[in-house]
């Protein structure tokens, strides 16, 4: 059973129960030695099955790794634990305290911080990313002297959980970890339950998940497997000095590497590795090739984004259908994801990605239908729904204050009441309730036209929802989809139907996805455009930790590739210059500057 597996994954394997810490680099088979450990201390060392505990950090790759782990194991050894990190936490506060928590998921807390960006930062280019605001909103409020804005967006989203009852991922961390060093009981409890904790993904831990980590177990049993260079996920609060602590905090603890690149080819492995490389703050390691050099990696600049973009197409166009599904374009932000998306399925290329841009552009004014088809019919009854309400309150800009909204529900008189003294306000809340009530008495289709035309929704969504030509195609689809719904009440369940029924069939095209969301996966060709500054590192990158981690984007995106790497940039004009990004000097590219 571990005949198969190369000197250092065997080592990692077939050793004591001493802590240890694995560093595997990209493509390296950590999941292989996950796996196999499990079934050492099984096999071996006589572990029951209940006794292991496996944490990852997604669901996805929990439910992976459980699979390929059964399917080397079977069914006999089900009961090994398998779980994410909040998972897994939020189930030990459940059982410890017996209270009914609600979490807000991490779709549903960044659908709530688009809504607040949006409303906080009228201005697209002085707003900040999602992942941004996550990272600001782990500080204290004291440290927002000076800083009214983001004050207010953390104040109104404070109130929100409390509001709704919920905890978010960091709450509930926190109230794990509270109740773990208060409670010497639950503490004591919990250690019993797991004799073994494997953790995959460790680079992604934070200080207080490590924290917790180490409450649960004493080190015996303990085995981590991650990769320093791999840390991207700041804004969460995780950072890679982490693993360097990790064996200074078991001094007993063995370090070993896996220095094997099984997925990509020796110029991608080379090529990576001199990026990283110029980054301080990361654990010395060698990674070597297994694959031949492949493809040279290649570098290519265009004066522009228009002729980056059809470089993009004439190379899809370029691949057979099956070459076509094991490509990818990754980029840093989802602004650019819909932008190429959008063109190349303008131009017929089969796309998809982790924001489809038509899918999430329709996506966003379902919702917001859905909104104004609540209160349409809650008009009847006398009493609005706050959370619709605040959803459309500003879709189309009206300029109505959120503060207004107190209650659950809002009655109109209520709402007209509050509105007294500002007569701009008075004259918005009556033309809502004006077109509430002629929307409620309409057709599906009937509805979608008036909303589109005369509340003055599309002139809305084209301005606010992303470029224009994709956004009023979706609003056109909408207005057509409404006709199959009989009435009303029917239409957000037809409207919902449309992004599974839009598109290439589930798994063919080319995948356009962030950095951030490429993590994990691999394909035989990979190009990154707008390689630029200002887009990685961005432009709000003003610490030496923040840079390191932009280039640590900039690795993973690069070792995503098994054979072919195009690393793109635009150089503008000499009236507008782009400098490249000032990773690509590493390459010989000059033309950066700092910001």
């Amino acid at each position: 059973m571990y005949s198969d597996l190369d000197p250092s994954q065997r080592e990692a394997v077939c050793r004591d129960l001493r802590p240890c810490e694995i560093i595997a680099g990209p493509g390296s088979g950590k999941t292989t030695v996950l796996t196999s450990r499990i079934l050492y201390l099984l096999d071996h060392c006589q572990f029951n099955p209940s006794q292991i505990l496996v944490l990852t950090f997604s669901r996805s790759a929990a439910v992976e790794m459980k699979e390929r782990f059964l399917k080397r194991a079977g069914d006999r050894n089900r009961s090994v634990r398998f779980g994410t990190f909040h998972s897994v936490f939020f189930h030990i506060l459940k059982e410890s305290t017996r209270k009914d928590y609600s979490i807000l998921g991490q779709a549903q807390r960044d659908r709530l911080l688009e809504h607040l960006l949006k409303n906080h930062y009228p201005d697209e280019n002085d707003r900040p990313t999602v992942e941004e605001t996550e990272k600001m909103l782990r500080r204290p409020p004291s440290s927002f002297s000076g800083r009214e804005t983001e004050a207010a967006l953390q104040k109104e989203y404070r109130a929100y959980l409390k509001e709704n009852g919920y905890l978010d991922f960091d709450d509930m961390i926190s109230e794990c970890s509270r109740l773990l060093k208060s409670d010497q009981k639950v503490r004591d409890h919990w250690r019993s339950m797991f004799r073994a904790i494997l953790v995959d993904e460790f680079q992604d831990v934070n200080r207080q998940q490590y924290e917790i980590l180490k409450i649960l177990s004493t080190g015996e049993g303990l085995f981590v497997v991650g990769d320093d260079d791999q840390s991207i996920y700041g804004f969460r609060g995780s950072t890679p000095t982490i693993m360097r602590q990790f064996m200074e905090d078991y001094p007993d603890a063995e370090r070993i590497f896996l220095g094997f690149n099984y997925r990509c080819s020796a110029s991608v492995c080379k090529a990576s590795a001199l990026m990283i490389g110029q980054n301080k703050v990361r654990v010395p390691k060698e990674i070597r090739a297994v694959r031949p050099p492949g493809d040279k990696v290649v570098l290519r600049s265009f004066r522009d984004d228009g002729e980056e973009y059809r470089y993009l197409r004439g190379a899809m166009r370029a691949l057979s259908r099956e070459e076509l599904d094991l490509t990818a374009v990754i980029v840093r932000t989802n602004t650019h994801v819909a932008r190429i998306s959008s063109y190349l399925a303008g131009e017929g290329i089969p796309c998809l990605g982790s924001t489809n841009p038509p899918a999430q552009i329709t996506s966003a004014a379902i919702r917001d239908i859905e909104a104004y088809q609540q209160l349409a019919l809650e008009l009847k009854g006398g009493a609005l729904s706050r959370s619709a309400l605040l959803r459309i309150l500003n879709r189309p800009e009206r300029y109505l204050l959120r503060s207004a909204l107190t209650g659950e529900t809002c009655p109109p008189e209520e709402l007209l009441l509050q509105s007294r003294g500002n007569p701009a306000a008075e004259a918005a809340v009556r033309d809502l309730l004006k077109d509430l009530h002629v929307l409620g008495s309409l057709t599906p289709e009937g509805f979608m036209k008036y909303l589109m035309d005369a509340v003055g929704y599309a002139e809305w969504a084209v301005t606010r929802l992303g470029e224009k030509e994709t956004v009023e195609a979706a609003l056109r689809e909408l207005v057509r989809a409404a006709g199959r719904a009989s009435d009303l009440r029917q239409l957000p369940q037809v409207l919902r139907r449309i992004p599974e029924q839009r598109g290439a069939p589930a798994g063919k095209g080319v995948r356009v996805m962030t950095m951030h969301a490429c993590k994990g996966l691999e394909f035989d060709r990979v190009y990154l455009p707008a390689l630029n500054e200002g887009i990685i590192p961005g432009r709000r990158c003003t610490q030496p930790q923040d840079f390191e981690e932009e280039r640590r984007l900039l690795y993973v995106a690069m070792t995503r590739a098994r054979d072919h790497l195009e690393l793109l940039y635009v150089t503008g004009t000499r009236e507008n210059p782009r400098p490249p990004s000032r990773f690509l000097s590493v390459y010989g590219v000059r033309g950066f500057v700092s910001l």
